[in-house]
């Protein structure tokens, strides 16, 4: 399938779990756009750069890193940069109004985590970090990072967020465009047609599986379910600790029937599914969400093409 839209050179900075990789894979496949990502990388920790090299010029060094950037940005039309809310001051410097720039959200970028997740916590560590971190610092980086997210912010050409809850962090400042766009999943490699390796280091143990990530609160899950009277047997795997390769991953799902899908950030749970939980819809799991109820089939709003075509037409409007 071929979408009908002028040729654009699109220029992605920085990436978010591959999300800028799919984006550019797509729109050079199905939209015939010259599409390419510019990521500053020493350690690809999960895989998604080896995995997408064929759209991603990785840089180890700062120096190289804005030469680079540089050098493309002359010859892009749309220069889309992810979560690097920095490099917005600099283009716009550099190119000024010559350029269209994109802000793109994903998360922890603009929502932040107050309470990071940190190895052996307690409550005296807890009240440690409350002394070194007094109310009145605290209160002062607040103010100044969001001083910072309007600034860059008003001189985006349009911001973007992954997720819907994200909106209300943009600024309210007239003639901000804002829009969401939902995360792609690369339905060429994670669908249900998928087999799982028999020679997988992971073994599954239970029907259902989860990942512990710096936005997951594992104790209170089990608390909430139970509370709930929802008894699963998960499976919990420490992606921090021991990265699971994204070339691996759909394999790794396959092997479970459930994906539970809940994370907790500032005594909230967030209203949406993780990238990971699109994932497991499309590889054919059934996915426990946020409302603890299960999902079933990747919704189409998530398919590489529908967000393309909708992020196409966004761009045409700059």
């Amino acid at each position: 399938m071929y979408l009908n839209f002028v040729k654009m050179r699109i220029l992605h900075i920085e990436d978010a779990a591959a999300v800028a990789c799919i984006l550019a894979k797509y729109q050079n496949r199905a939209q015939g756009y010259e599409s390419k990502v510019v990521r500053l990388d020493k350690y690809d920790k999960f895989g998604f750069y080896s995995f997408y090299k064929d759209y991603v010029n990785i840089v180890t060094s700062e120096e190289q890193f804005f030469n680079s950037v540089q050098e493309e940005a002359e010859k892009a039309d749309i220069v889309h940069v992810h979560s690097k809310v920095e490099m917005v001051p600099y283009l716009r410097n550099k190119f000024g109004k010559s350029k269209k720039i994109v802000l793109h959200y994903h998360g922890t970028d603009i929502r932040g985590l107050n309470k990071q997740k940190l190895p052996h916590r307690s409550r005296i560590s807890d009240t440690a970090i409350r002394l070194i971190y007094s109310y009145r610092r605290l209160r002062n980086a607040i103010l100044l990072k969001k001083r910072i997210h309007s600034k860059v912010q008003s001189l985006s050409d349009l911001i973007i967020v992954s997720t819907p809850d994200l909106l209300q962090h943009i600024s309210a400042k007239r003639g901000i465009k804002k829009i969401y766009l939902p995360n792609p999943v690369d339905t060429d490699f994670f669908n249900s047609e998928l087999i799982p390796s028999a020679n997988s280091k992971v073994k599954p143990q239970a029907e259902a599986v989860t990942m512990d990530t710096e936005v997951t609160n594992m104790s209170w899950v089990h608390k909430y379910l139970k509370t709930n009277n929802i008894r699963l047997d998960i499976d919990v795997y420490d992606r921090i600790k021991h990265p699971l390769m994204y070339s691996e991953l759909p394999g790794f799902l396959k092997r479970y029937k459930i994906y539970v899908d809940i994370r907790y950030v500032d005594g909230k749970i967030l209203p949406n599914l993780s990238k990971t939980g699109l994932e497991a819809l499309a590889c054919g799991l059934d996915v426990l969400d946020f409302d603890l109820k299960f999902r079933h089939g990747l919704p189409i709003e998530h398919y590489p093409l529908t967000v393309i075509s909708k992020l196409s037409e966004e761009y045409a409007q700059l």
